[in-house]
């Protein structure tokens, strides 16, 4: 049986643990394709954020360019900024046969219970969850604490998935997850940004082709 995964977010901009995260699932899960769906927007967004929906998909198209196992969820699939149910329905219309996974971040996760129709999400994949917290490990200074680091994450994950599958077995709805064993990379898109934004270098949380498309196109400056 296929086994294909949704990875969601704004990806402004894709960054290292973005990809990381999908390389670990990967491995860990013998997964076979993994369908970026970049989130068109959110209520919280500004307005200029938004204008640049394309270019968080082309670089996005960017960085998993060698990766034939990396693609992009078509454009018309998630036209609303609640688009999590159109997104897993159109993987199940186009790999009917397939076993699906949703990989997230722990604290996007906790938030499952909020989501638009979650009740009907919820039950419908596996899902493969990434931690994320104030122990976590920086990119590029990963050394000798990483073990002690990576079981904190683990339990700290763990309380969170049981959490939340709690709080959706009160909806009636049982999930499905496991925790991605991998160490928790302290990197986002919106510090990425700011580091940008004072002339700091990224190159180390980045891909290089994401540096120079930031750059190229004057994003963040």
């Amino acid at each position: 049986m296929e086994k294909v995964a949704i990875l969601g977010g704004t990806f402004a901009p894709v960054h290292w643990g973005h990809l990381l995260m999908a390389q670990m699932a990967t491995s860990q899960f013998a997964l076979d394709r993994v369908i970026w769906s970049v989130d068109r927007a959110t209520p919280h967004k500004s307005h200029s954020v938004l204008a640049i929906f394309n270019k968080w998909r082309e670089m996005v198209a960017l960085a998993t360019a060698e990766r034939p196992d990396f693609g992009l969820l078509p454009l018309d699939t998630n036209p609303s900024p609640s688009a999590a149910i159109d997104s897993l329905l159109y993987l199940q219309n186009l790999a009917t046969e397939a076993q699906l996974y949703w990989i997230i971040g722990a604290d996007a996760f906790q938030t499952l219970p909020k989501w638009p129709r979650c009740g009907e999400i919820g039950g419908l994949c596996e899902w493969l969850v990434a931690g994320r917290g104030s122990g976590g490990v920086e990119v590029g200074q990963m050394g000798r604490s990483i073990d002690s680091a990576e079981d904190k994450i683990l339990i700290q994950t763990n309380h969170v998935c049981s959490v939340v599958a709690t709080q959706m077995s009160l909806r009636a709805v049982q999930i499905r997850w496991q925790v991605l064993a991998m160490p928790a990379i302290e990197v986002s898109s919106s510090s990425i940004r700011w580091y940008y934004s004072q002339g700091r270098s990224i190159g180390h949380l980045v891909p290089e082709a994401i540096e120079t498309y930031i750059m190229t196109h004057q994003l963040y400056s």
